[in-house]
């Protein structure tokens, strides 16, 4: 006899008729820039009946620590506030995430790239696969950005992880773009070793890259005719913006500046300065100026790429997009003028700044506040479901899936130089909503992808052997969002499934098995986990 019998009537329709999706996300989906995390809610707490009964024999984070792992991490798992415990607490953990390089990274992470031979092939050797269709680029795209994502899921370093997608998202270059595709993949290896330095010398190395240079066309420069885009992006996206002051005199200053360093381009691929492409004469841009009367300008460029890092304005833009980033929509002008003094004083430290954002009381109080990404719903719907990936074996292996599975943009291929936007209107469209429904239940089920991986049970996440269906709901919101159930939740889970909540579930109850999908989904679909 299984306890299929034992279940109390479902509750009667709510007059309102709402399904389980409207009282997640109301009318949400459906409203032009709604966001997930605020006005979705109001509409359900409306319908909430039934009481939280919670399951307190599973623990939860405090509040500051959730926030710490979904805002300035990757996203709450058990396993990372465990690791957090260990480093005994939220503010000890983030000290100790700041000092990356000495937190042993897990075997598991590093052997990550292994798993994506063709990304440790040659630049030369790139080129000529996609030449020839043996291997294209769309694939080294693809192997990047299911490489990152990988390491963004299972390494012990969160913050740095999360500090390299800020950072590839700030200094842009598409993984498809014309020809600085290929030497892509060392780009991200030169974002990984500054992620946690100084501003001033990653933006000096991304700046003089070849994927960079050949991106924003520096290398088509010849003497008295520079071209101008990259000199335009260099000040518009990456250091002073638009709000400076800079002219187009200045736009034209800058490409002279910058004129000389080039690429090898289908050839070595390194980049190297070549003094008789350079154009000479005065340049003066935002307080900068130079006599540049010598073809070998390389000097006078990399002097100018620091005075930019460091230039007041530029200090605005880095403090204004970390601010949307890891804390709000609309970061109050005391917090941007705050960070913006601190990259400065402290000479563009990033681990200063980090310091001074983590610290400040709007960053305490927000958490919730931004919508995430598909790319970052797939990343922390991976985490809380411990889903075990493995070595990729054929084309429907987890690793080799993760970037359609999403149903959104792939990793890093954004097509502008201004990378892909931070605002939660970007991503609380319908489509985007149901896309990540169906991830959800992609993953809850074990369905999709389901090669060269491990999901687990749906019967593997009930504590005990019986427990009534309200404080199992409430313990798998512990797991699941790392803080208990509510009413809403409740009668959303009520409503996916059709039990009541004096239901008692046990190991051979339908939703330990079949039904469990429909649960486990409905939770993924709250506000509560698509949102940090």
């Amino acid at each position: 006899m299984t306890t299929d019998h034992l279940e109390a009537p479902a509750p009667a329709p709510s007059p309102r008729g709402a399904s389980r999706r409207k009282v997640l996300l109301g009318g949400v989906a459906a409203a032009s820039g709604a966001t997930l995390s605020g006005a979705l809610v109001h509409r359900a707490a409306a319908d909430a009946t039934y009481p939280v009964n919670p399951y307190l024999t599973t623990p939860i984070p405090t509040a500051h620590e959730r926030h710490m792992l979904n805002r300035i991490g990757c996203g709450y798992s058990r396993a990372d506030w465990a690791a957090m415990t260990a480093a005994s607490g939220a503010d000890a953990w983030f000290e100790q995430q700041l000092d990356w390089e000495n937190v042993p990274e897990n075997a598991f992470t590093d052997s990550l790239l292994s798993w994506f031979p063709h990304l440790s092939d040659s630049q030369p050797q790139m080129f000529q696969n996609h030449q020839n269709n043996s291997y294209g680029n769309w694939q080294y795209a693809r192997d990047l950005a299911n490489y990152s994502m990988l390491r963004r899921i299972y390494s012990s370093r969160p913050v740095h992880e999360a500090m390299v997608d800020f950072w590839s998202n700030h200094l842009h270059i598409p993984t498809r773009a014309d020809l600085a595709w290929v030497p892509r993949f060392e780009y991200d290896k030169l974002i990984r070793r500054h992620a946690m330095g100084r501003f001033e010398d990653m933006l000096l190395d991304a700046t003089l890259h070849p994927s960079m240079l050949v991106f924003l066309d520096n290398y088509k420069s010849i003497r008295n005719a520079p071209n101008e885009n990259h000199g335009r992006e260099l000040l518009e996206l990456h250091t002073v913006g638009r709000t400076s002051g800079y002219t187009e005199q200045m736009v034209k200053d800058a490409a002279k500046i910058l004129s000389g360093y080039t690429v090898d381009a289908k050839g070595t691929w390194e980049g190297f300065y070549n003094p008789t492409l350079h154009t000479m004469g005065p340049v003066q841009v935002l307080g900068f100026s130079h006599a540049n009367s010598s073809s070998d300008g390389s000097a006078m460029t990399r002097d100018f790429i620091r005075y930019l890092a460091n230039h007041p304005a530029t200090a605005r833009t880095i403090a204004n997009r970390l601010a949307l980033r890891f804390v709000s929509d609309e970061p109050s002008d005391a917090l941007v003028t705050h960070l913006a003094q601190v990259f400065r004083d402290s000479g563009t430290d990033i681990k200063t700044t980090l310091r001074a954002l983590v610290a400040h009381p709007e960053f305490r109080a927000s958490a919730g506040k931004k919508v995430r990404t598909p790319v970052e719903d797939l990343i922390a719907t991976s985490k809380v479901l411990e889903v075990a990936a493995a070595r990729p074996a054929g084309g429907g292996a987890f690793a080799h899936c993760i970037s359609y599975v999403h149903q959104g943009m792939m990793l890093y291929q954004w097509p502008r130089p201004d990378g892909p936007p931070d605002r939660n209107s970007a991503w609380s469209s319908a489509t985007r909503v149901l896309g990540s429904f169906r991830m959800h239940w992609l993953f809850a089920g074990g369905f999709y992808p389901n090669g060269s991986v491990v999901y687990k049970k749906p019967g593997s996440w009930l504590p005990q052997t019986s427990l009534r269906f309200d404080r199992y709901v409430d313990h798998l919101c512990r797991v699941f969002h790392g803080q208990g159930s509510t009413p809403v939740v409740l009668k959303a889970a009520v409503e996916a499934t059709g039990l009541s909540p004096s239901t008692v579930v046990t190991r051979d109850h339908r939703i330990t098995r079949y039904l469990g999908v429909r649960l486990i989904g409905a939770l993924l679909d709250s506000p509560a986990h698509m949102s940090r």
